[in-house]
């Protein structure tokens, strides 16, 4: 990315890089996010101590994936206590109820260091736990430390520098030490060694220094399960194959048979077909039914860019050159034929989610009725104003949306616990029902 408002990081650690995002603008007329909240928090603070001081509140937890809380149901058989079929148990039949103690007068004290906890919990990743004692002296040394109040003698975050430093330290794939450390602990829940993969670079740390300088190869880490080890290319669950490190699953294997009630009962136990959702029946016709402007229902995927990393590498001169030099959806010769489309077209895709606006690829390699958009192109990018809704034609994902279905709800049943970043066996958002049309090819951008 070639500028940011504040200093970032663009972290594809699944993928082999990582790189810094600098400034577009100086300051004082950048505008720093993290600064202006930090701006805001004390002055919450102080309302906060008029009226109210630290309180403990209870929160539902949900079963958690790489815990105990796997083993909550055996069998995968789901009662249900709201109907009387079991007890009502915190971690076994219901999530697990657990205390946390605020105090709102101290939230931006404590947002600008790294917490104590760290030292004695650690930090943790796919069940395995360590304590980057190395990671956080050096913190201390890079970022200098808090000066009395909740975060005294802790590392400072009150810079997005120094939180993006601490984010580096702090993670195995540009800390080798931390690394080591990672897969240590993981060699001690698997019984496989591991360690090893890591070694070559346990004395490599990579800083926000250096990733603003170009773009560095990521160390080998337990948070995903491919390789870099030896300057090898990432490919997935490569640690799994090849180290014999179990799959985080219920029996260490691979699954394609999910033994739970709910999954039966919606005949999902083995991988099914399953169409898109029939708009059409449950919310009536998606197009707009103008005399004289043909449109046709197409089937709408977002599939990953081979050429790019979501935005990143895509929305730049040289990529952008390469092709139509903006956002564009992939169709077939006889659905663009259909409504008068030719190869380069301006076109609007649309549905009850949203709208996209951009260029028409006509290619016999596109199935009729589907159509794709490669994601992420940056949606300010050579995105002309739409027809339909008035804005700016969105990005890929404005005609997407997250549906959860009541299987991706199961818990407690080995690999079918919640983890951050899906419900579930999988997500849906990536197959969605479109209406497609050719627009005037006169495009405004403001």
């Amino acid at each position: 990315m070639a500028g940011r408002e504040l200093e970032a990081l663009l972290d594809r650690f699944v993928l082999p890089l990582i790189k810094g995002g600098e400034l577009a603008v100086g300051r004082p007329i950048a505008v720093d996010e993290l600064r202006a909240l930090e701006d805001q928090i004390p002055h919450a603070s102080e309302k906060v101590v008029e009226v109210d001081d630290a309180r403990t509140d209870v929160l539902a937890a949900p079963l958690m994936h790489d815990t105990p809380d796997e083993l909550a149901q055996p069998g995968g058989s789901a009662l249900d206590w709201t109907r009387g079929e079991c007890e009502p148990i915190p971690g076994v039949t219901m999530p697990r109820l657990v205390t946390i103690e605020r105090d709102y007068t101290q939230v931006a004290q404590k947002m600008a260091a790294v917490g104590p906890l760290i030292d004695t919990l650690g930090t943790q990743v796919k069940g395995a736990s360590w304590v980057p004692s190395g990671a956080i002296d050096y913190l201390r040394r890079a970022n200098g430390v808090i000066r009395g109040g909740a975060g005294d003698g802790r590392p400072s975050l009150e810079r997005d520098v120094q939180l993006a430093e601490a984010i580096l330290a702090l993670s195995g794939p540009t800390n080798g030490q931390v690394a080591v450390q990672a897969w240590r602990s993981m060699e001690q829940r698997t019984g496989v060694d591991l360690a090893d993969l890591a070694e070559e670079r346990s004395g490599e740390r990579i800083s926000f220094e250096d990733i603003g300088v170009q773009p560095r190869s990521v160390i080998t880490s337990p948070e995903w399960s491919g390789s870099e080890t030896g300057g090898r290319r990432y490919a997935p669950f490569t640690v799994n194959v090849e180290r014999k490190k179990p799959w985080h699953t219920l029996t260490g294997r691979m699954h394609f048979f999910l033994d739970h009630d709910w999954m039966h009962e919606y005949g999902e136990a083995l991988p099914v077909y399953r169409p898109p959702l029939n708009y059409v029946r449950h919310f009536g016709e998606q197009g707009l039914a103008e005399d004289g402007r043909p449109e046709i229902t197409v089937r709408y995927l977002t599939p990953h860019s081979k050429w790019s990393i979501h935005s990143e590498y895509q929305d730049n001169l040289h990529m952008l050159r390469l092709f139509r030099g903006g956002p564009v959806i992939w169709m077939s010769p006889a659905d663009a034929a259909t409504i008068g489309v030719a190869d380069n077209d301006w076109i609007e895709a649309y549905n009850r989610n949203g709208v996209v606006a951009c260029r028409a690829v006509i290619s016999h390699r596109m199935p009729k009725g589907t159509v794709f958009m490669y994601h992420a192109k940056d949606r300010h990018l050579m995105t002309p104003k739409s027809e339909v809704s008035g804005w700016h034609g969105g990005a890929d994902n404005s005609l997407t949306r997250l549906v959860i279905k009541p299987t991706h709800m199961i818990g407690g049943y080995g690999q079918q616990t919640f983890a951050f970043n899906y419900h579930g066996p999988t997500g849906s958002q990536r197959d969605e029902i479109t209406v497609i049309r050719r627009r005037s090819q006169h495009v405004e951008y403001r």
